[in-house]
């Protein structure tokens, strides 16, 4: 294999990436660009190997939680990576057929349908939300093997979750577990059959199938979302200890407002960071990730509601993201704080780099939550344009107001000017125009006013003609 020069550009970030062959496999040398946040999450992929890597960053080597190797994959997080650092990764894996996947990966290919599977469960009883509140049930065995056609067992896995999602090829699928009582759901052209203990999928044309055990025996296994929030909130204290602490030369701040502010924009300092695994919802423990200099969303929210309560100030965490699925918990993987500053409540989100003190990303209001809110609230906001055309030239301008601004700020938080151009024009229904002034768009929480230029008409900002926020946009 000669070296190769890839470049991965994408909508945020890109990253400069050589690949050598080596004796033994091939090696990844890798350049973060100017923009931030390039080179953050890596995938390598590899038909029927088990690849044997090693990560460094310049002389350091990662901890263990940056790198998850499974069978024919392995993801890797470089959130430590700033602007201009380099990092290398050696794969053991012989030839040349290694795929290397910049970004978040693709969704994989349906494997072939199984016909049935097997479970019998065993749940912690310590844990709430994950287990059994009858201590008689912790000592249950549990694992969950995959049967094929022909009724040899194809698969096993330890430690499966009592929820899940399946990719269904063409066919009919079983789940059946044993004295369970399950609820399932699938996509279009699937349909669901509850057995008494288990679920039929009947998939003609292939789909998606989303199961959930809801009851062992007559034991409830997660029944609803407090016991959802209890369980998750044992793991958060678990890894609570030791708690970051304040910051000395905020420990004498005794207005609540001020300090609330001061450790809200402390807890935005570190870069934001990826790990692979499962989900969101397994964070380190916060004492080695403050220390580490970059946090998940979950981590960064953690901190930040520790760092309150040190402040005597009452706030509770609300688990939201962009596609979240309560029946899975499946992209619940960004962190909100309901904070009580005397009789008001503010709703801070951590996690957004574009956001005020009191805004909530625009990607996440709407959606449901689990936790202090179930709901996040729309924000209200305007952006208004004015259109002129002048010979065969449109020339509009643009004003917005609260979440009409945010909107637009998100767009292109960290991105290039020549990017940002390009983003904008695409938001405004003005695509290939040119950015003649801007005011506003990178101060969090004030107003924006754009004037651009352009030779195309303006197309609608949003096809149903409502934005995703309250007070909506118009053409003036």
């Amino acid at each position: 294999m000669s070296p190769l020069l890839l470049l991965a550009s994408l909508a945020h970030a890109s990253c400069q990436l050589m690949q050598t062959a080596t004796a033994t496999g091939t090696r990844l040398d890798l350049t973060a660009n100017a923009e931030p946040l390039s080179c953050r999450r890596i995938t390598l992929r590899t038909p029927t190997e088990t690849p044997k890597v090693e990560v460094r960053i310049g002389k350091r080597r990662p901890p263990k939680d940056h790198v998850r190797v499974t069978p024919g994959q392995v993801e890797i997080g470089l959130p430590e990576l700033l602007p201009g650092d380099t990092a290398t990764v050696d794969v053991s894996v012989p030839g040349d057929k290694l795929e290397v996947i910049l970004g978040t990966p693709p969704a994989p290919a349906p494997t072939a349908a199984e016909t049935h599977v097997t479970w019998t469960v065993e749940l912690n009883a310590k844990h709430p939300g994950w287990g059994f509140a009858d201590p008689a049930f912790a000592a249950t065995h549990k694992e969950i093997a995959t049967l094929g056609p022909d009724g040899h067992r194809t698969e096993e896995e330890r430690g499966a979750a009592p929820q899940g999602t399946l990719t269904l090829a063409p066919g009919s699928f079983t789940l059946h577990i044993p004295g369970a009582h399950l609820y399932g759901t699938g996509s279009a052209d699937v349909q669901v059959t509850h057995l008494s203990d288990g679920l039929r999928f009947d998939a003609p044309k292939g789909g998606e199938a989303r199961w959930i055990v809801l009851s062992v025996v007559g034991a409830g296994v997660i029944p609803d979302s407090d016991t959802y929030i209890s369980g998750i909130d044992w793991r958060f204290r678990q890894v609570s200890l030791p708690e970051p602490a304040i910051p000395a030369r905020l420990a004498s701040v005794t207005d609540k407002l001020e300090l609330a502010q001061a450790l809200y924009d402390e807890v935005r300092g570190p870069v934001d960071g990826w790990l692979p695994g499962p989900d969101a919802l397994h964070p380190r423990q916060l004492n080695r990730a403050w220390r580490s200099g970059w946090l998940t969303p979950v981590e960064r929210g953690l901190v930040l509601d520790r760092m309150l309560m040190q402040g005597r100030i009452v706030s509770a965490w609300a688990l939201t993201g962009s596609a979240p699925d309560p029946l899975t918990l499946t992209g619940f993987d960004h962190m909100l704080l309901a904070a009580q500053l005397g009789e008001r409540e503010v709703l801070l989100d951590p996690a957004c780099a574009a956001c005020a003190f009191d805004e909530v990303s625009t990607k996440v209001v709407g959606k449901p939550a689990l936790g202090a809110t179930r709901v996040v609230p729309l924000s209200p906001g305007t952006l208004e344009r004015t259109i002129k055309l002048v010979g065969t030239e449109f020339q509009v301008h643009v004003k917005a107001t609260g979440a009409g601004a945010l909107w637009l700020r998100e767009a292109v938080w960290g991105l290039s000017d020549a990017r940002r151009d390009a983003v904008l024009g695409e938001h405004l229904g003005l695509e290939g125009a040119k950015i003649a002034a801007t005011t506003g768009l990178d101060e969090p929480g004030a107003p924006v006013e754009l004037d651009l230029t352009g030779e195309r008409s303006p197309k609608p900002l949003f096809s149903d003609t409502e934005a995703p926020w309250i007070g909506g946009w118009a053409d003036l």
